[in-house]
């Protein structure tokens, strides 16, 4: 076997190693449950007047409480149990109003918020 080819075969060794690499990597980062610690509040269907949302689970707290207000009242509230890599959809009757609907969502420490404005 000459220079040359000692050269070739050693190279593209390399690429090979170097792409396993990146590729197990890359791949390592797009998994949500890798070492990851968060979670999302967000509607369903954010265009139209239906309320329901979906609380997305990817941390180790699993105990979250929602409620749903107007601004002045509260009109639904509830605690919920949501396992890691879980999603939870609530079934939200539409509500004929003209206000602000406000959806607070927290997990005991952290407080999340989303809401649909049809003033």
């Amino acid at each position: 076997m000459n220079q040359q080819t000692k050269i070739i075969i050693f190279i593209a060794g390399l690429f090979i190693l170097s792409s396993i690499f990146l590729f197990s990597i890359n791949n390592y980062y797009l998994n949500s449950e890798a070492q990851k610690n968060w979670w999302a509040v967000y509607f369903v269907n954010p265009k139209d007047n239906n309320f329901n949302f979906t609380i997305e689970n990817h941390s180790a707290k699993t105990n979250f409480h929602w409620e749903m207000s107007d601004g002045e009242n509260k009109l639904n509230s509830t605690d919920i149990n949501i396992a890691k890599g879980s999603l939870w959809t609530s079934d939200v009757q539409n509500l004929k109003t003209d206000k602000k609907i406000t959806i607070t969502v927290s997990d005991g420490e952290n407080k999340k918020e989303i809401y649909k404005n049809f003033k």
